[in-house]
């Protein structure tokens, strides 16, 4: 009778831990192939606006197209943080390095303090 409870829950976890496999892998495909056009779509789409906004001179005057810009520079600075997050997952780790993670916090405060501006 205990032997016959052992098989059940061996069976039972093997289940469970192809399904978290399953979902491992197809998470990390998502991750390694999507997350980078997703940068990619981002960093595109921010630029060409702030480049949008900075050169019509009507939209410079305006103190809620400076606010979108301050707002589109910070989101820049986030895509580029979570590119070198997605460069560590490849292996190489960038973030990690003593110089690259303290100027990754200050950027961050900057990119933040830009938001709030």
């Amino acid at each position: 009778m205990e032997t016959e409870a052992n098989v059940t829950n061996c069976t039972t976890n093997n289940t469970a831990h192809g399904a978290v496999d399953k979902y491992s892998s197809m998470s990390m495909i998502l991750y390694t192939y999507f997350l980078p056009l997703i940068v990619c779509i981002g960093m595109v789409g921010n630029l060409l606006s702030i480049y949008l906004i900075l050169v019509d001179k009507a939209m410079r005057a305006v103190s809620s197209s400076m606010f979108l810009v301050s707002l589109l520079a910070a989101d820049t600075g986030m895509l580029l943080s979570l590119l070198l997050v997605w460069l560590e997952v490849l292996g190489y780790p960038l973030n990690h390095l003593p110089v690259v993670c303290p100027i990754n916090v200050y950027l961050s405060y900057v990119f933040g303090f830009l938001a709030i501006w």
